[in-house]
């Protein structure tokens, strides 16, 4: 007697060991990450604080002066600055490895926390194909993200997207449950998540309100306590507001930044248009990425087909609608405030993009399969039995074209992914002069003794990694933060001696 495969364990290992393969150049680097640039800005103060007293409490009031002056003078995301004021170099000089294993795992979280939430919990999937569905977005979301810096690898640029992203998905997702529930501890971390997003990428803050709205729409109205996730609601809008009108907005964006009606209409249809030329870019820039969500189909198909109890999947074109205008909605911030943008602006877009791509595939496949309903019934009675032969050999085949069509097609993709760009960083040696490098640097602005330090000269573009060279000028900016941060007379840059 044959023993029935069972595909969906094999795939969903398949998927797991992608992604675990994937990390493994990412996590070899952790041995090689050190703070650069924003990150000695920022924690400049809270060092001093540490290192004079060793009291959490001098560094906590250390860190509320950081956001003071910040809020004055360059940004009102009061809630990042602290954040940024307790990048892992302020307690020692050896932790900044934790920055990338915090914010994947970060990543991992919050993606699988909101992918339980709607895939187990609403959509009836089982964990096994929960796990594999998971486990290919979160390969697709860390191979192609944009900016490895801003999303892994550089605490400032990682802490202003990275966590606010995994809070508002922590906060779409108790949203949820707590409008199924109505338990008051989901939403009290609703509450908790919003008020932070206030001072937070604006992104993030825009995402969660945006999402729990639509899900209000979709199915919390009809219960009355769902009105009380206006509080959190409230509460991020107040901490925008606190963000939106400090002063050092204007001496960041320029003093014609501001609200405008007429701004906001234009903000608004250019989002639209750059949605539109986004993905166009996608497609000709990562078409693996697409051809990747083929086996994320055929594993949403699956559990459609195991499902007894089908949720009812009604309205498909408004929802991919809805899926589409909050991802052009993440475009809003950066076309309004018309300044130069991060690289965690186009990562948050990204990660955006394919979880709403994701959403409505699943629905749209829902909806079609709910539509072929009877004929998937006649199938699990075992009727038309040569038809489902037929079926099977049509789907092996299209499989192989579709594994031919990977390779082939996502090829020149394949460099561009991270696992690439980490692996040639480290193959090259460039990874090892890095590392010798900033060790010599490092053993240079630990010494009390050196007043004024010279630092032999670096190479800035170093691949994956974020890297803020100091200048020759002792007034440079890089140089300035350095020098603050070690306490320094000067910091300058000198020829390297070969």
């Amino acid at each position: 007697m044959k023993r029935k495969i069972n595909w969906e364990k094999w795939i969903t290992i398949a998927c797991i060991l992608a992604f675990l393969t994937g990390l493994v150049p990412v996590l070899y680097l952790t041995g090689y990450v050190h703070a650069t640039g924003d990150d000695f800005g920022y924690g400049a103060r809270t060092h001093a604080a540490w290192v004079d007293t060793r009291s959490l409490l001098e560094v906590f009031r250390a860190a509320w002066q950081t956001i003071e002056h910040y809020y004055r003078g360059w940004q009102g995301t009061w809630f990042s600055v602290f954040l940024f004021s307790f990048q892992p170099e302020v307690f020692s000089p050896d932790a900044y490895w934790i920055v990338p294993i915090l914010m994947i795992g970060l990543t991992i979280a919050g993606v699988s926390i909101a992918g339980y939430y709607f895939l187990i919990r609403k959509a009836g999937f089982s964990r096994m194909g929960f796990l594999a569905l998971d486990f290919l977005v979160l390969f697709i979301l860390i191979q192609f993200v944009p900016s490895t810096k801003s999303a892994i690898f550089w605490y400032n640029g990682t802490a202003h997207y990275v966590i606010p992203f995994f809070l508002a998905l922590v906060a779409i997702t108790v949203s949820g449950l707590y409008m199924d529930t109505g338990k008051k501890r989901y939403l009290a971390v609703s509450l908790l998540c919003m008020i932070c997003l206030g001072g937070a990428s604006y992104l993030a803050a825009l995402l969660a309100p945006i999402v729990i709205i639509f899900l209000w729409i979709l199915y919390g109205r009809k219960n009355r306590r769902s009105l009380w996730l206006l509080l959190p609601i409230i509460a991020e809008m107040a901490g925008l507001v606190i963000s939106l009108l400090a002063p050092g907005n204007k001496v960041r964006g320029g003093e014609e930044l501001g609200v405008s009606g007429g701004r906001v209409v234009s903000t608004v249809m250019e989002s639209f248009w750059q949605g539109v030329l986004t993905i166009g870019d996608y497609l000709t820039e990562k078409p693996l990425m697409f051809l990747l969500m083929v086996p994320a189909a055929v594993i949403i198909w699956m559990e459609l087909n195991r499902q007894k109890k089908r949720f009812e999947y009604r309205l498909p074109v408004v929802f991919l609608d809805a899926m589409f205008c909050i991802y052009c909605a993440m475009f809003a911030p950066g076309i309004y405030a018309g300044t130069e943008l991060s690289g965690g602006v186009p990562n948050t877009i990204f990660q955006v993009f394919v979880l709403t791509m994701t959403a409505s595939l699943v629905y749209l496949l829902g909806w079609l399969h709910s539509r072929l309903g009877k004929i998937m019934d006649e199938q699990k009675a075992g009727k038309n039995v040569a038809g489902r032969k037929k079926r099977r050999v049509a789907a092996a085949i299209a499989g192989t074209l579709v594994c031919v069509g990977i390779l082939f097609l996502g090829r020149s993709t394949v460099r561009e992914t991270t696992f690439f760009v980490c692996a040639e960083y480290i193959l090259s040696g460039q990874a090892d002069d890095y590392k010798a490098q900033m060790e010599e640097r490092q053993a240079i602005l630990l010494d009390d003794s050196i007043r004024d330090a010279q630092l032999p000269a670096m190479n800035s573009d170093q691949g994956p990694l974020m890297h803020m060279e100091v200048l020759k000028d002792p007034n440079g900016w890089a140089n300035t933060v350095v020098r603050d941060f070690y306490r320094k007379d000067s910091v300058v840059e000198i020829d390297r001696t070969q």
